[in-house]
């Protein structure tokens, strides 16, 4: 399991429609991911948690996103790249995260 208390440094528009792209930083690792417009939302400033595990969080309600998926390249780059419906999520520097494996990653402002 991973679990990090990280803040929301930047939020920028993609070139998809309807993307933004998030950076936070803390707990010792650097993150990047897509935020889809109408399903959820942070701002730069935000005190966010994050929770990947493989198995689903029994307060899942208490979280603002929560989705499943795969590494979605190796680790080896340097990095784990981690795909929940296509919807990205990069964390630097590698989590240790297992090929083939499903995770589950959710997300919350901090309390």
């Amino acid at each position: 399991m991973f679990k990090a208390s990280m803040a929301v440094v930047d939020v920028k528009p993609s070139r998809l429609k309807g993307m933004l792209i998030a950076s936070a930083e803390g707990s010792g690792y650097t993150a990047a991911f897509d935020l889809v417009e109408g399903l959820y939302t942070l701002a730069k400033g935000d005190a966010i948690e994050v929770l990947i595990d493989e198995q689903k969080p029994e307060d899942l309600d208490s979280y603002e996103f929560c989705g499943h998926g795969y590494l979605a390249a190796p680790e080896d780059k340097g990095f784990t790249l981690l795909s929940l419906w296509g919807i990205l999520f990069k964390f630097s520097p590698p989590l240790g995260l297992r090929q083939g494996t499903k995770y589950y990653l959710c997300i919350r402002r901090s309390k």
